[in-house]
Parts: structure tokens; sequence; C-alpha cells
């Protein structure tokens, strides 16, 4: 029998039709698709446009950062759902297109959550349940921490086998950044990983800038930051050794060539 799998779409403005279509489209069929829907008149309108899927409204609190809003949005649909008629939780955006066997092949891969970043996530109810009682934690990164908190304690985290598609990149205001900056920190990011980051968008400036207030405000890390911080000083530790191999390897070709 194929695993019964539950697809919730978080969108507050962006229209979730080709988000829709894509899971539809999947060999491997899901059981349910929910979208949550912070605008009112794009709730009407997809209401209207659309008798097969199930959509809710959540008006947002925009005094929240994205992260706390989105995991209000998704929890309060869940409210009305029994999580435990489902094996698999699929949490996708609306800006997001899932290839014709994402679902097929990322199940393969038989992990407690397949994906990298929140815009599509494949994640084990079972463990979604254990973890986290069955809801996403209310915090500005709130897919970061699913990532984080479950690699701390030891559960399976891959990145997708076959890859989902952003249909584009969303710019954001500088306040965004700001907000990334402070969730870095409380995550136990270490300095170095938070400056390459302007390395990507300049305007991570601004997300240097709430990484170093936090610092200096010594606010509240979440409980599995020292590991994530003790990990990324380790993967950097490892970097440097490939390199410095690297590097005698060359200059060892260049001698035996002399």
């Amino acid at each position: 029998m194929p695993p019964k799998i539950l697809a919730i779409i978080p969108t507050l403005e962006d229209d979730p039709t080709d988000t829709i279509r894509s899971i539809l489209n999947q060999t491997v069929k899901v059981s349910k698709i929910v979208v949550v829907v912070g605008s009112w008149e794009l709730y009407k309108k997809m209401r209207a446009a659309d008798r097969v899927t199930e959509y809710v409204y959540v008006r947002p609190n925009f005094r929240d950062p994205l992260g706390k809003r989105v995991a209000t949005a998704l929890n309060q649909a869940l409210s009305t759902i029994n999580l435990k008629e489902y094996e698999w939780l699929l949490r996708v955006d609306a800006d997001t297109l899932l290839p014709r066997r994402f679902l097929e092949e990322n199940l393969e891969v038989n992990a407690d959550c397949v994906g990298r970043a929140g815009y599509a996530m494949l994640l084990r109810r079972e463990s979604f349940d254990k973890i986290f009682n069955g809801l996403f934690v209310g915090v500005g990164a709130e897919d970061s921490y699913i990532l984080y908190k479950l690699l701390s304690v030891g559960h399976v985290v891959k990145a997708w086998k076959l890859q989902p598609v952003v249909k584009g990149r969303k710019r954001h205001e500088w306040g965004y950044y700001s907000v990334r900056g402070v969730e870095m920190y409380k995550l136990g990011y270490e300095p170095l990983h938070v400056l390459e980051t302007m390395l990507h968008d300049i305007r991570n400036v601004f997300t240097v800038l709430g990484y170093i207030i936090a610092l200096v405000k010594r606010y509240k890390r979440y409980e599995f930051a020292n590991w994530v911080f003790k990990t990324q000083l380790y993967r950097l530790f490892l970097r440097k050794k490939r390199y410095e191999n690297l590097q005698n390897y060359k200059y060892r070709s260049q001698t035996l060539i002399m």
C-alpha cells in the first residue's frame, strides 16, 4: 500500500495553483492537500475555483516574524486534522514546484526529515509527533529549528535526493534579514558562517547586524545551540584540514615534476 501523506501549503498572497498541480502529478499520490491562506481575498478566490483541495484562512499577525507567522498558520490548520492518520507530512511553500518523482525518490531516502529548507520538507509523522508534539515551533526560523532539533537528538535528516524547484527568488525587507541574524545566533551559528552570508547577498549585512545585536544583548539561545556551534566548528576544522592536504598534494606534485 502507498504511504499516507498529508500535504500542507502555507501562503500569504502567492497563488498555490501550480504547486497543487505539481503535488497532484506525483507518481506517489498524497492522501490530502491543505492550503493555509493568509489573505482573505486569495482564500475566497481559491475556494471558489478549487473544490478538491481543503483551504483554511488564518489571519496573520504582522508584528510577528515570518517564521512564527507561518508556524502559527500551519498549527491552526493541523488542529483540525488527526495527524495519526498519516505517515508523512509534506510541507511545501506556494512558490515551489515538485518534480513528478519528488515524493517517490525522496521517500526512498528513508529519513526522519528530507530537505534542507522549509520550502519543501518531507517529515516522518511519527518523529514529528515524538519530538515536536505534532506542532511547528513558533520561532523566527521554524524550518531550521526543526532540522537542528532532529539532528541534535540523533534523528536522521538528509538532503533531497530529487530537489524541488522554486519559481522565483523572493525579495525581503531589511527587517527579515535582521531577524535572520538573531535566529542564527539563537540556533548556535558561529560567527564565520554568519559573515559568509554576505558573499551570497549584500543585504545580509543586516543579518550580521542582527547576529551582533543578539550576541551583545545575550539573547536566550535554543536548547541545541551548543551542539550546532560545536558541530560547525568541527566542520570548519575538517574544511581546513582538507585545504591543507590539497596544498601539500600540489606542493609534492610540483616538486616531483621539477
